[in-house]
């Protein structure tokens, strides 16, 4: 799991990378071309010597300034002339950056540079890409056609189009969400193109299974790992819990679950957690506090039909 901060610094770290390999080739074939060439050897020496004559006409505001600026510019033209006939242009001995804007440093006056940007959301995208099952995930891909029943079809109709909506208003006060209802309806399909759209906008999420994060909890808990995770938990812009009730519960787990769920409804960072469990079932399982975090703080979206794994299955057979 990688926070925004780990990915923005690692995304920055590669940016400028580019920077220093683009210069290491331009300096390479400076160095070939003075050891290679005697008239770009004497061409360059020739316009380092009135560099430093202009600089120094210019700090003075020596009259001659005009003149040898002229004569800085023929001894280019000349320097650009003996390149082209050794197959070069004069743009070769420039670092070629991969970014124009920023010419890879990874800033600009503005802040962090596009680039970085990109290479951050790409980072934190794979990252969660390595967490979610196997599959390809969007709201393109969420097909209503498996119901038959048009009440039903009118219901999770509006459930796409919330989860649709949400994802394009998301920001860090954004409403948390209980996806509720029976296997194979598509809770983990919305919440996965959710977390993907928001990955895109430039924030951080996290997915994980209930399973895994209580696992992972319970080591921390226990010193059994040499880096703490719950901050992972804690401090992410979305956190999305699938598959919340399959995990095996002991007292330490309970109460490292209802932890990272009360901080985040105390903090209002936005959650989603996936789950076969009614509000009783919550109860029953999780006790009366957990319940009341959860359906007190989250809008509740019912998933309603039949399995969709089983009629695809059932279609395909058809065919």
């Amino acid at each position: 799991m990688i926070t925004k901060n780990e990915a923005f610094g690692q995304a920055l770290q590669e940016i400028r990378d580019k920077r220093h390999k683009a210069t290491e080739c331009a300096d390479r074939l400076r160095e070939q071309l003075l050891t290679t060439s005697s008239a770009f050897k004497t061409v360059e020496q020739e316009l380092i010597a009135l560099s430093h004559k202009k600089m120094k006409a210019k700090i003075t505001k020596d009259p001659s300034y005009g003149t040898l600026d002229c004569e800085y510019t023929a001894l280019q033209l000349k320097r650009e002339a003996i390149l082209n006939d050794l197959g070069y242009t004069d743009k070769a001995l420039s670092p070629a950056y991969a970014c124009s804007a920023c010419e890879d440093r990874g800033y600009t006056d503005k802040g962090y540079c596009e680039c970085v940007k990109q290479k951050a959301h790409t980072i934190m995208l794979n990252d969660l890409c390595d967490e979610i099952p196997a599959g390809s995930y969007s709201f393109d891909t969420f097909e209503l056609d498996h119901y038959s029943d048009e009440e039903q079809k009118r219901h999770m109709s509006l459930i796409l189009t919330r989860c649709k909506n949400y994802a394009e208003q998301f920001n860090k006060q954004a409403d948390s969400l209980y996806l509720m209802g029976n296997t194979g309806l598509g809770k983990t399909h919305l919440t996965l193109s959710i977390a993907k759209a928001v990955v895109a906008k430039g924030y951080s999420v996290i997915y994980c299974s209930s399973q895994n994060m209580i696992s992972a909890l319970e080591k921390e808990h226990f010193g059994q790992l040499d880096h703490p995770v719950s901050k992972y938990y804690l401090d992410c812009d979305l956190l999305i819990i699938d598959d919340l009730g399959t995990e095996f519960l002991s007292a330490v787990a309970q109460s490292e679950l209802y932890n990272v769920i009360n901080h985040r409804s105390l903090m209002q960072m936005p959650t989603i957690i996936n789950s076969n469990l009614s509000p009783k079932e919550l109860e029953i399982r999780y006790g009366e506090r957990l319940l009341s975090r959860i359906i007190g703080c989250y809008a509740t979206l019912h998933f309603v039909g039949k399995d969709f794994r089983i009629q695809k299955r059932l279609f395909s057979k058809k065919v």
